[in-house]
């Protein structure tokens, strides 16, 4: 076989593995990464309105928004573990972490209005996460 033809074929086949692992395992894994460093930007930029029973309008406008970023991130995060690969899922299993029940957490966060409660579910989710407890 001429050298050439063979340098071409394992070119195409290298080029096409790579492709597919790109595509089916690191493209969901940095999805799933963004998705969780959302939730960590939102549970830094919503701290302070937790219940909004005595608050002015524009911090219950915030209220509004952190329930709905809430529920969005965990629909996000669990379509997005859908797509992650079982070698992955193996890894942050190993680790001690899980984002469905992450997810799960994030619904019941979205509903707590008490600060205790939220607490809980807070440190829940960055543990089920593999984030760093608040200080």
């Amino acid at each position: 076989m001429n050298v050439g033809l063979l340098s071409a074929i394992i070119g195409i086949l290298a080029g096409a593995f790579g492709y597919w692992f790109a595509t089916f395992n690191m493209q969901p894994i940095l999805r799933f990464r963004n998705i969780r460093n959302q939730i960590l930007m939102d549970f830094i930029y919503y701290a302070q309105v937790i219940n909004a029973e005595k608050l002015n309008d524009d911090m219950k406008a915030l209220y509004k928004e952190r329930v709905l970023a809430n529920r969005r991130s965990s629909a996000q995060l669990s379509a997005a573990i859908q797509e992650l690969p079982v070698w992955y899922l193996g890894y942050l299993r190993q680790k001690g972490y899980r984002p469905e029940e992450a997810a799960r957490h994030l619904i019941g966060f979205s509903n707590t209005t008490e600060y205790d409660a939220a607490d809980k579910k807070e440190n829940a989710i960055r543990r089920h996460l593999g984030l760093k407890n608040k200080t």
